[in-house]
């Protein structure tokens, strides 16, 4: 699956390689940047800081009351909107919800998105049959990366391509080869990606760069009397894909990678719908078993492995354990007296401030002053012990 080439050193999301805030929340906290009226600083930011706030992604519906499902930090101007949406997940494999939330800026043609998960299904032998799965041949991420931006961004255009096995390091315990004698066998595995797309948003020239996590499962049944062709059977699932655009010549590919590390889900949250998606994968796994049906075990997987991941980075009590998931992750961890607990921020930037509005200024610049700087106080910092 995949050759890549050149392209700036970004990353994206799989909605799956997301982690949770760890630490206790504030007692009464103060109103959060989502809610404040945060005024994108007068005065400009030092060269290549960015001033960013907390939005909360929710989901409404799912359980007997709204909760947060994940945070994310955006460029403390921008506006976002969308949630976790239920019922349009409910077949071929899926949990039932998905997460679609896009923020943007003010003239729309700067933005970030969380793209939802897809599942899809194919066979040389029978068509798209009951599954209730979209029947496209896609084998690789490259394939389907491909694929998505040619159904949901009509007129864009692939500049480049190249893999992310950084991101799939969380998942590589999917990979699997499984011989089943006579030449027949079945095969699983997960891959990443990114493409960068020239396209148009409101009348101007964008770049946008996209990535996306995908499992494929394919099993190849040899046929021994030599009669009639091998029976082939693909399936796949994508987790949710991260994209980030701006007008030609403005992409960020190190401001994309910082708010792409950004995604935390929250955690109670992420207890309820760990306990929602245990009794779906229960349920796919028997139908998988009673229908051999090869898609259903897909989605069973890469639940499991995706709340697994989630779990692991949520976990902050081994100090051994977080900073062995900090370094694959690329972030650090630092202690929030805005919000409380912990919040976890890209560790490319060597300063880390959070203004007295609860947005925070990560920078390089080991000069940076707030209040001389922006005219508003605030406080660096401190990594987490």
């Amino acid at each position: 699956m995949a050759g890549g080439r050149l392209f700036g050193l970004i990353s994206a999301l799989a909605m799956l390689s997301c982690s949770g805030e760890s630490g206790a929340q504030a007692q009464n906290p103060p109103p959060g940047p989502a809610q404040a009226n945060i005024s994108a600083a007068a005065r400009p930011l030092p060269q290549g800081a960015h001033r960013v706030k907390r939005v909360e992604i929710i989901d409404r519906i799912g359980f007997e009351k709204p909760l947060v499902a994940f945070t994310l930090m955006i460029p403390a101007d921008w506006q976002g909107e969308g949630g976790v949406v239920w019922g349009q997940n409910t077949g071929c494999g899926g949990s039932g919800y998905n997460t679609n939330y896009s923020a943007s800026s003010a003239d729309g043609r700067s933005g970030v998105q969380i793209i939802p998960s897809f599942s899809w299904v194919w066979n040389n032998f029978s068509g798209p049959g009951q599954s209730g799965c979209p029947f496209v041949q896609i084998s690789s991420v490259q394939q389907y990366l491909q694929y998505l931006v040619s159904q949901t961004r009509p007129g864009a255009q692939i500049i480049d391509f190249r893999p992310r096995a950084d991101l799939v390091e969380p998942y590589k315990q999917l990979n699997s080869n499984m011989p089943m004698g006579g030449g027949s066998e079945m095969r699983t595995w997960i891959e990443a990606g990114e493409v960068l797309i020239s396209g148009n948003v409101n009348g101007a020239e964008i770049r946008e760069t996209i990535a996306a996590i995908v499992y494929m499962n394919y099993s190849l049944f040899r046929d021994g009397t030599g009669m009639g062709p091998d029976m082939q059977v693909l399936s796949g699932s994508a987790m949710p894909a991260y994209a980030m655009r701006a007008p030609k010549g403005q992409l960020d590919f190190t401001f994309a990678e910082m708010v792409r590390k950004t995604l935390r889900i929250a955690p109670e949250w992420g207890r309820r719908i760990t306990q929602h998606n245990a009794k779906i994968s229960a349920a796919n796994q028997k139908g998988a078993r009673d229908r051999s049906d090869v898609i259903a075990k897909t989605g069973s997987d890469i639940l499991d492995m995706q709340m697994e991941t989630w779990r692991n980075s949520n976990n902050s009590s081994d100090r051994m354990q977080r900073e062995s998931s900090e370094a694959i992750r690329g972030v650090e961890t630092y202690n929030d007296p805005y919000y409380g607990g912990t919040v976890e921020l890209d560790q490319t930037y060597d300063n880390a401030w959070q203004l007295n509005d609860g947005s925070y200024v990560l920078t390089d610049d080991a000069s940076f002053e707030p209040y001389r700087d922006l005219g508003i106080d605030g406080r660096q910092l401190e990594a987490a012990q």
